[in-house]
């Protein structure tokens, strides 16, 4: 029988056929479930915005949006990314297999089904996704405590620069502190939960970026950089204001890290028809392989790069905006490009 204990993992059972969905879920009866079923991927797509689901199992053969554009639709949302989905379907040849792992799936099974070997992998991926959950609550309790220290070592910097002046060992401190506070912001931002384009704000594009240079003051001076910011301040654009900081924080911050010194780094900001274009530009290291930097799990050589998480928060908000985003890197020239549409569409 299917739970409805709120604190029961939860898993979404698809298929067109609903005798299909009957012996599923008769075979997941004896585990401690919430259980959701699906016919489509309209059902899908409308049950997911409404609960948060440890794991999905997917059937492929469905009319109008088959399961492999459902699975691949899901791993390519940061917000539901996550969530292990299982094929389960009889297509049972290798090609299909390699299909669905190319599409994002976590496993894949082929009916008929077996109700031991069900059993066994729905708990080993439930087992695998509650643990994930539990970490990342730990996480997010973790970094409450991380703010404090971190906000009081700021807030003494700036009363000690006011009194005193400044050194440079206290613009040494300054210049760690803002990059142990990009950390801390992306890893916040990551784990926080977030609903698409809620609490979205018309913000004057140069005005905000020009802000944002000013933050970084003391980085970009430690290597004698100049930062020229073009563009025209009624450049709008509607976003929430913690994506847009992000965005622009990651690519200011990794423009001035590897930036060479006494070099200058131009920001420009052009007003389009129905998008507005956001481009940094610096001289220094090149990227490898600037087509890939934004894959998810993608990483250069440290000793020359280095580049985590920051631009993986900056794909998923390219995602949910639309935002076309491009790398060049060419000759020690590196460029990120974005064009970011007026209106979210």
């Amino acid at each position: 029988m299917i739970s409805t204990e709120n604190d029961m993992p939860k898993v979404l059972v698809v298929d067109d056929k609903t005798e299909n969905l009957a012996i599923t879920v008769d075979m997941l009866s004896s585990l401690d479930l919430e259980l959701f079923v699906a016919l489509s991927a309209e059902e899908v797509f409308s049950r997911i915005k409404s609960y948060d689901f440890d794991l999905i199992l997917l059937d492929i053969i469905m009319p109008e949006v088959d399961g492999y554009e459902v699975c691949k639709i899901l791993k390519n949302n940061p917000k539901y990314k996550d969530i292990p989905i299982i094929f389960v379907s009889a297509l049972g040849g290798i090609e299909d297999k390699i299909k669905g792992f190319s599409r994002g799936a976590d496993d894949y099974m082929s009916k008929p089904l077996l109700q031991k070997e069900l059993v066994a992998r729905v708990k080993l991926h439930l087992q695998k996704a509650i643990l994930f959950k539990s970490l990342k609550k730990l996480l997010r309790k973790s970094y409450h405590e991380l703010y404090n220290p971190l906000a009081i070592i700021n807030t003494s910097l700036e009363m000690q620069n006011i009194k005193y002046g400044s050194s440079k060992y206290t613009e040494a401190i300054t210049v760690a502190s803002r990059s142990l506070q990009i950390v801390y912001d992306d890893l916040y931002y990551s784990l926080s939960s977030r609903q698409e384009h809620t609490n979205v704000l018309s913000i004057p594009l140069v005005v905000f970026i020009q802000k944002r240079i000013d933050y970084f003051y003391y980085p970009k001076k430690t290597k004698n950089l100049t930062i020229v910011l073009n563009g025209d301040n009624e450049s709008v654009i509607q976003m929430r204001e913690s994506d847009l900081l992000r965005l622009v924080d990651n690519t200011i911050s990794n423009a001035i890290k590897y930036a060479s010194a006494d070099s200058t780094i131009t920001i420009d900001v052009i007003n389009n028809e129905e998008s507005i274009t956001f481009k940094s530009q610096n001289h220094g290291s090149t990227i490898n392989n600037p087509q890939k930097i934004f894959n998810q799990g993608y990483r250069e050589d440290f000793e020359q790069i280095g580049m985590g998480i920051g631009l993986e928060i900056v794909a998923s908000i390219c995602h949910t905006y639309n935002i076309k985003a491009e790398v060049i890197s060419e000759n020690e020239v590196t460029s990120f490009k974005y064009d970011i549409p007026k209106t979210i569409q």
